[in-house]
C-alpha cells in the first residue's frame, strides 16, 4: 500500500506541475500534478498570484486519494495525475 509519509511538495512553475512523492514500502513514487488539474478541483483562477502550493494543501486529501488510484492502476515510478485522475 502506498502511503504519504513526507509531505513535502514543490511547484515547478516551468513544467506547470506540482511534485510530491508517495511511498510503496521503501520505493519512492514520484507524482506530478498538472497545475490545470489542480485549478479545477481546487476552484482557482490561474493568474501570476496563484497560489499552487496553499491550494494543494487545502485539498491534499483529495490528491492523495488519487495519487493512490493512478498508482494502482499503472505501479509505475513516477505517474502524472490530470484532471482525469479526479
Amino acid at each position: 500500500m502506498i502511503g504519504f509519509p513526507n509531505q513535502m511538495r514543490s511547484f515547478d512553475e516551468e513544467a506547470g506541475t506540482i511534485r510530491f512523492s508517495g511511498y510503496d514500502g521503501v520505493m519512492e513514487v514520484r507524482f506530478l500534478l498538472e497545475a490545470p488539474a489542480l485549478e479545477q478541483i481546487a476552484g482557482l483562477e490561474r493568474s501570476p498570484d496563484t497560489d499552487y502550493l496553499a491550494a494543494f494543501d487545502r485539498i491534499r486529501g483529495k490528491i492523495d486519494a488519487a495519487a493512490v488510484r493512478a498508482y494502482k492502476k499503472t505501479r509505475k515510478n513516477l505517474i502524472r495525475l490530470t484532471s482525469a485522475d479526479f
